[in-house]
């Protein structure tokens, strides 16, 4: 199987196709992320406890959309993507703090 190209991993991330991702990013990744939640990484910690277990699951697999496109396409364009398709606040700094949330949803899917 070959990897999916930049342009297949943009037309990925697509709110109607990731309904769950578009949900969190609205509700805890916004333009007062930092006030509110300090971190993404908290944000999805105060998900995974507001939240139930079937929400949950799907947020952590719609979230591997955005890890991928975290790691291979360039910051800017991820950043522009959750602004323009996904009216997402939130800026996108490091893959590291995507890759953070994703460590966040698989430890709360554990408990």
């Amino acid at each position: 199987m070959t990897e999916p190209t930049e342009a297949e991993i943009e037309d990925r991330l697509d709110p109607r196709e990731l309904p769950r991702l578009a949900e969190f990013l609205a509700a805890y990744l916004h333009e007062d992320l930092v006030p509110v939640h300090g971190t993404a990484q908290r944000a999805a910690f105060e998900f995974a406890r507001d939240t139930d277990f079937e929400e949950l699951v799907e947020l952590a697999a719609e979230w591997q959309a955005l890890r991928l496109a975290a790691v291979r396409l360039p910051l800017g364009r991820l950043n522009r993507l959750l602004r323009e398709r996904f009216r997402c606040g939130w800026h996108v700094a490091s893959s590291a703090e995507v890759e953070a949330v994703a460590h966040e949803l698989e430890r709360a899917l554990a408990e």
